[in-house]
């Protein structure tokens, strides 16, 4: 159960530090949050710790108290006759020359006893939890199994919890997803959890206001967020927020989490939806160009911040980029995300927002003709934002490299190109005597292209990530950054972290 407590505005506009006046009553943060750390679900999850691992059954029993290593596991096929589990797939690479000689020998065993009963020789079990018995054991020692996901619980008092060799702070928990897959949630202090996402969404050594602004647009977007599973609050990925345990613990995002304690944004008194993007080319978008519906605060403004990225060797392509895709290869494409009108043979951009984001593409097959609707073209053409251009080029369009351009020529491979003519020079000596020729470039013949040019990473909603920092590298104060990307906003302290 959350706590009300008298909660405290403060101008969004104005500098860090100065009063706050009184505002209306909003619950606070809990104590901690549960997370899915687990993604779409796991059919197999080793859980140990860095110290002691203790697992407890849902009716109390400690089914495993020590140092080693846990494994639970869904949909486990056994051959009954040999009471024998059939192994994993995949999992033998990590095994040694003994484990891997062990694990074929269950599997020789297993072919033989199916030959002899047939398929029903094989009998699985929905869920098995066990103990690993070292380092080439992929099986383990059964502790227990069952007919559906237990929900076993993990803690450790003397270092931190792992699954699959990540490392989480809190304490873990099996249970079954929406969908009923298996998933581990991690119950971590809030501190902990924002502290996690600041750093896993932002590089920790970003200035020290655009860390500020991530925590309180992390802290509100949770605010809004508690409570939309059943058996967890939030997603440990881009569904929700990037949440990587203790990969990306650091003292600056801990302090960005301190110094705004309990601070979330609202409107009018109430908590936003407080979207934001990785670079929003220049300029963010309004919510209903994107999403279902038009929010007063998330309104386009310029973010001419976005910029700073094109000087990073790793963030430069979400300032500008360029995406080439046959069209054989973008039918592939497609088809894999379900929507197949055979081979693109043109786009066209139907409706573009006033920050040039497309809003309506009809696209053209030699099947049908399909019409893609708002930041669905991101998705479906696999593009950074859809603050994009297209340029179709026809089979057999040339383009000449430069030998020495090896990128281009290993874009033009991946392209499905070929070599139509090379080009060459003579080497001569000091005499002017002929010594051969030399490669100096190609011309290629290409497939029919799509040629997508654009700016930004992300939606383009809310804040933009690489905007906050150029804003701070300019002097803007974390308040100052939050009301410049969420409209008429607020800070209100709510109690918490």
């Amino acid at each position: 159960m959350r706590l009300a407590c008298a909660a405290v505005i403060v101008a969004a506009s104005v500098l860090a530090g100065a009063d706050r006046a009184s505002a209306s009553t909003l619950a606070a943060l809990p104590a901690t949050v549960r997370v899915n750390i687990t993604g779409l679900g796991v059919s197999y999850a080793v859980i140990a710790s860095t110290g002691t691992v203790t697992a407890v059954a849902p009716d109390g029993t400690v089914l495993y108290r020590g140092g080693g290593k846990t494994l639970a596991r869904t949909n486990v096929r056994t051959v009954a006759s040999l009471g024998v589990e059939i192994p994993p797939r995949g999992s033998a690479g990590s095994l040694s020359a003994e484990g891997r000689a062990d694990r074929a020998s269950l599997l020789r065993e297993a072919r033989q006893a199916i030959a002899d009963t047939g398929p029903r020789a094989i009998v699985t079990v929905p869920f098995q939890f066990s103990l690993l018995q070292g380092a080439d054991d992929d099986l383990g020692r059964v502790l227990v199994r069952g007919d559906k996901i237990q929900g076993i619980r993990f803690q450790t008092n003397d270092g931190v919890l792992t699954v699959n060799g990540k490392a989480f702070r809190g304490t873990f928990e099996l249970s079954p997803d929406d969908e009923g897959d298996m998933i581990v949630v991690n119950t971590v202090s809030t501190h902990d959890y924002l502290a996690s996402v600041v750093g896993s969404e932002e590089p920790s050594s970003w200035e020290a206001e655009a860390l500020a602004s991530q925590a309180v647009a992390a802290r509100t977007y949770l605010y809004t967020h508690l409570g939309k599973h059943r058996a967890y609050d939030l997603e440990g990925d881009t569904r929700d927020q990037e949440y990587d345990g203790t990969t990306n613990e650091d003292a600056r995002t801990l302090k960005a989490v301190e110094r705004t304690a309990g601070l979330i944004a609202t409107y009018h008194g109430a908590p936003i939806d407080a979207l934001y993007s990785a670079n929003a080319g220049g300029v963010t978008e309004d919510s209903e160009n994107v999403f279902a519906n038009a929010l007063p605060y998330l309104r386009s403004v310029a973010s001419p911040g976005d910029e700073v990225a094109k000087d990073s060797s790793w963030g430069h392509t979400s300032w500008e980029w360029t995406r080439e895709l046959s069209a054989t290869q973008l039918r592939d494409r497609l088809q894999k995300r379900g929507l197949d009108v055979g081979t693109p043979t043109g786009i066209t951009l139907t409706s573009v927002s006033s920050t040039g984001r497309v809003i309506g593409a009809t696209l053209v097959g030699t099947a049908r003709t399909e019409t893609i609707g708002k930041d669905r073209s991101r998705y479906y053409f696999g593009l950074m934002s859809s603050l994009f251009t297209v340029k179709v080029l026809p089979t057999g369009a040339s383009e000449r490299v430069d030998v020495t351009n090896a990128d281009r020529i290993r874009a033009l491979d991946t392209l499905g190109a070929r070599v139509a003519q090379t080009s060459f020079d003579v080497l001569r000596d000091g005499y002017g005597n002929e010594l051969g020729l030399r490669v100096t470039g190609y011309v290629y013949e290409l497939p029919a292209t799509f040629v997508f040019s654009g700016k930004g990473f992300g939606h383009g909603v809310g804040m933009s990530q690489w905007g906050a920092q150029g804003m701070a590298l300019k002097g803007a104060s974390y308040p100052q950054i939050l009301a410049h990307y969420y409209v008429g906003t607020a800070l209100t302290a709510v109690g918490g972290d």
